[in-house]
């Protein structure tokens, strides 16, 4: 690990990438990123359950959100992502996040958030909203990873989520290797056969996530990722 990134306090690197929501259009973004669907075109699941579904993002500012114990608190890799923008989490970006789910599940004919680029999920009335909005909306799937534990309090209610909704709401929790539902760091696991694989996009056996489905179809099986 490099020397700068030893003790990081608890906010970005990169203050001037926050992003207050009111000043934003939209929180929720269409995914540019090629690791993530193909670039240039709509982004979209192209197999599976979800095929068809619209892909979306949103970045939260990590650290900030994030548990101290979190095994990438140092070396994030935001520590990286300096134009990224950051939403500043709270109650505005919960109402916003209410608005903009209603008029996206109105507009497609699904849609699959990735939670989140950055930052994690940072309350329990959080992770309630989310549960409200996949209730409500029967074309809203989530996928994602979680440095929560999955015995705090946080983790209880996103594992609710996870057995309440099943494959629509796929998040794993980082680095906790006694559970299926988890997404571990290569120098913390080997992949064992029927039980992991290693992340398709990394090793080149799928373009993007967008034409993997992996992650989010395989929920008996841990995903391990060569590189954080």
């Amino acid at each position: 690990m490099r020397k700068a990134d030893i003790n990081k306090p608890p906010v970005t690197m990169y203050p001037k990438a926050r992003r207050v929501v009111q000043d934003s259009v939209n929180v929720l973004k269409q995914s540019n990123n090629g690791k993530i669907a193909d670039k240039g075109k709509l982004p979209i699941v192209k197999k599976g359950k979800f095929a068809g579904y619209v892909i979306f993002t949103l970045t939260l500012e990590e650290r900030a959100t994030c548990p101290r114990d979190c095994y990438h608190w140092d070396d994030c890799y935001g520590n990286n992502m300096a134009f990224a923008h950051r939403f500043q989490h709270g109650a505005e970006l919960e109402n916003k996040l209410e608005q903009e789910v209603r008029e996206l599940c109105a507009t497609y004919k699904g849609v699959i958030i990735r939670l989140h680029v950055l930052g994690d999920f940072y309350s329990v009335q959080y992770v309630r909203l989310w549960h409200k909005l996949m209730s409500l909306y029967d074309n809203l799937a989530v996928w994602g990873y979680t440095g929560r534990k999955p015995d705090s309090d946080i983790g209880k209610s996103i594992l609710y989520n996870n057995q309440r909704f099943g494959s629509r709401w796929s998040v794993r929790y980082s680095d906790a290797k006694d559970i299926q539902l988890a997404a571990m760091s290569r120098e913390r696991a080997e992949p064992v056969k029927g039980q992991s694989f290693i992340c398709p996009e990394q090793t080149g056996a799928a373009s993007n996530c967008a034409n993997c489905a992996l992650c989010w179809s395989a929920p008996d099986k841990q995903v391990i990722f060569l590189t954080h």
